[in-house]
């Protein structure tokens, strides 16, 4: 478009000088600040990157050096005897001063440890406290006792974010009822039974960890650091969510946990902000802390020196345009007048002389032998036409292949544009061997009035056939589009003109059965005059295959048809496929009416679409396309009837659970199908026979009634439908792996803890 502009307007020439040099400019400014900003912007990310590692790295030792501090100081009071005796010894109450004293100073000694509980199974001795001793029942923080009855999932040297009674509650003025402590629990790890009778617990500061945490985060309000458990619960402060949330259905939380490095980055959206995220994972307590930075933070400076550089380019772009533009008016104002005014006389002259040409050949090919001699051979002169009109002529006619879509891509100039350059290529290819005239008869027809030296048959003159051939094999490579080629009858005078073109122009719509790029002869092409008639017996059998929804079968009588038809002309096989577009309709009022459905099929519509296809195969296969869109709409029209019917079958099944004499045949006597057909089709749908999912309903049925109820089993029998009792045990056992006594049993005592009714009757 642009060079367009530039030849069409000469005074702009010397933006052709300074084009070049302007556009590899600024492809070099915009490719160097690209290169720039993706080096700044990968510099800055691995500086964030090692800056974060390093700080959580820092975080990640100082949780090591708090397990490792916490596991001595528990090992080490273990080993205490003034400890042990706490927890292996019943001790005096006048010597728990001596007792408080000593936990006391494990505490002192330890700034990190908000409290220290020492429990031998039956009292709990903590420090600080007012009541140095409690017993398990009045303790003040139950919720430990549920980590010391739970010794598989908690471990020794296991430690658990908890929320603990705040001891200065009451007595500082501003403290919280409740605080955040880890509690580090240590009991004798050869212990196998399910709970523990002695334990030494270290309550850690939560307060200890968060500071760790945020002196080693520079970044301030900008970045978040925290601490995630292997749950992906959040075990630190974090701004945006409060302590234990569940993070695990984070996207970001998925990428680590799934992250098989120790430490790594990534970036993605982080509760709506785009982040860039670090991670490590500690050696201790199977913890990972997190360290997220928005990402427009970290590229600020370097998005404000990006903009800095666009607008530069742009005011450059600008800059340089508008001189451009300055110098070459000033240079070539007075020589694109001159140029402009002498191409446009040029050009209309040019334009209205082929036109006005154009128009009288027209007029000639339509005149009926009516135009004068003498007017006609003046003519001739006047536009230069090279013809004898007394001399021998033939008509040769092209026609466009795939109108509807050249009509469709191309604007009605560029139709004309593209006409015209076949045009040339027919005067270049004919030019050395035959006077001619090329004619534009609108449409997709051009047609070529050639003088021949004698009447002898077009098929024979093989020199004219290898150029037609030549002007198929360009107009394809130079202009991407297919020409079919008619050769009339050769005639003796100009006089018969118009009755030769007409009957070329028909003789063309033999296309319908040659097939697009072909070549019709005149004197090749047998036209039967015998009428051509479709059997009665082919109507028949192709509208019961469309009614009947065998298409495949509809398909193939249409081909047939069609083969049929084209031996005896284009009339025929033109009335041929109208007759079967009737067919087509009826079927299709007849499906709609058996079927309550609605297709969208419009006879008007296809009748116009017929009228411009241009092959036998086209037809057939549009013909196929609404077939096929037929077969869909009655293939989901089954399926949803389907659907209904397995509905109704569930719904029948829930209501009459309790009918001993609910079956298959009483199901299809109900739905109004036979039995054998609803078995087949309910097992294809569902996977499942009948019979068993009447006995799997029932089942799951009688097992809740046994888990949830105290009803006898055997009216749970009788309220699920079976009717002997030693059938229904027996397929419960074979169900739940127990009896239904035992099964009650059982879920009483594990208070909802056993396997779920639906895995059970899956085994």
């Amino acid at each position: 478009m642009l060079r367009t502009f530039v030849l069409k307007n000469p005074f702009q020439l010397f933006l052709t000088i300074l084009l070049p040099f302007l556009v590899s400019t600024v492809l070099l400014l915009f490719l160097q600040s690209s290169l720039l900003s993706r080096n700044f912007e990968r510099f800055a990310l691995k500086q964030v990157y090692g800056q974060q590692l390093t700080n959580l790295q820092n975080t990640s030792s100082n949780v090591s050096a708090l397990e490792q501090t916490a596991k001595s100081v528990s090992t080490t009071a273990f080993f205490d005897d003034v400890v042990k005796d706490l927890l292996y010894s019943d001790v005096n109450a006048e010597d728990y001063s001596k007792y408080q004293a000593k936990l006391q100073s494990y505490k002192n000694i330890y700034p990190f440890l908000q409290s220290i509980y020492v429990y031998n199974g039956d009292s709990m001795y903590t420090v600080p406290r007012t009541q140095f001793v409690q017993d398990r029942e009045h303790f003040d923080d139950p919720g430990i006792f549920a980590l010391l009855d739970n010794m598989e999932t908690y471990k020794s040297h296991s430690i658990v974010l908890r929320k603990i009674p705040n001891i200065m509650s009451g007595i500082s003025t501003g403290a919280k009822k409740d605080i955040f402590v880890y509690s580090y629990l240590f009991f004798d790890s050869q212990l196998t039974s399910g709970k523990v009778n002695e334990a030494i617990i270290l309550n850690i500061s939560e307060e200890w960890l968060n500071q760790s945490i945020q002196a080693q985060n520079p970044a301030g309000n900008f970045s978040r650091i925290f601490v995630i458990d292997n749950r992906g619960r959040l075990l630190s402060p974090d701004a945006v969510h409060p302590l234990l949330s569940d993070l695990h259905g984070e996207g970001y939380i998925r990428q680590i946990n799934e992250a098989k490095d120790r430490a790594g980055s990534l970036r993605m959206n982080v509760n709506g902000v785009d982040a860039f995220v670090t991670y490590v994972s500690t050696d201790a307590f199977d913890w990972k802390l997190v360290s997220v930075t928005p990402y427009a933070h970290i590229m600020k400076d370097i998005e404000h020196m990006r903009q800095k550089t666009y607008l530069f380019v742009a005011c450059f772009i600008i800059g340089s345009m508008l001189l451009s533009f300055y110098f070459s008016r000033r240079l070539y104002v007075p020589m694109s007048v001159v140029i402009q005014n002498y191409k446009q006389l040029e050009s209309e002259k040019r334009n209205e002389l082929y036109n006005r040409k154009q128009e009288f050949l027209r007029k000639l090919v339509h005149a009926q032998g009516l135009l004068p001699p003498d007017f006609v051979t003046k003519q001739f002169q006047r536009y230069e036409i090279g013809l004898d009109p007394a001399g021998h002529c033939l008509i040769v006619l092209a026609k466009i292949d795939r109108f509807s879509d050249f009509c469709s891509a191309y604007n009605r100039a560029d139709r004309d544009l593209l006409k015209f350059g076949i045009v040339n290529i027919v005067n270049e290819l004919l030019r050395p061997s035959y006077a001619h005239e090329c004619i534009d008869m609108d449409e997709d027809l051009i047609a070529m009035l050639l003088q021949v030296p004698s009447l002898g048959a077009p098929s024979e003159n093989e020199e004219l056939v290898g150029l037609m051939r030549q002007l198929q094999a360009h107009t394809r490579q130079f202009l991407r589009l297919s020409v079919s080629i008619t050769f009339g009858e050769p005639f003796e005078t100009l006089r018969a003109l118009d009755f030769h073109y007409l009957k070329t122009a028909d003789l063309s719509d033999y296309r319908l059965m040659y097939g697009r790029n072909c070549m019709i002869f005149s004197d090749l092409t047998e036209v039967r005059t015998e009428d051509f008639q479709l059997l009665p017996e082919q109507e028949k059998a192709l509208t019961e295959a469309l009614v009947q929804g065998r298409f495949e079968e509809g398909k193939q009588l249409l081909g047939e048809m069609a083969q049929g038809a084209s031996r005896y002309g284009y009339t025929a096989v033109h009335s041929m496929f109208i007759r079967q577009l009737l067919l087509i309709r009826h079927a299709v009022e007849v499906l709609e009416s058996n079927h309550a459905m609605k297709v969208d099929f419009q006879f008007n519509a296809y009748l116009a679409k017929l009228q411009k296809l241009e092959t036998i195969e086209d037809v057939l296969a549009d013909y196929d396309a609404l077939l096929d869109g037929l077969a869909l709409e009655l293939e989901a029209k089954r399926d949803n009837r389907y659907t209904k019917l397995l509905e109704c079958v569930t719904r029948i099944v829930e209501r009459e659970l309790a009918n001993p004499c609910l079956s298959l045949d009483a199901i299809a006597e109900e739905v109004h199908l036979s039995p054998p057909y609803l078995g087949k089709l309910f097992k294809k749908h569902r996977s499942i026979s009948v019979a068993d999912y009447i006995n799997g309903e029932r089942l799951q049925y009688a097992g809740r009634l046994v888990a949830s109820s105290d009803d006898p089993i055997a009216d749970i029998m009788e309220k699920s439908g079976f009717s002997s009792r030693s059938h229904f045990f027996t397929q419960f056992k074979r169900a739940y792996g127990t009896t239904p006594s035992q099964y009650r049993t059982n879920a009483k005592l594990e208070a909802g803890g056993g396997p779920r009714l639906s895995d059970a009757y899956q085994r």
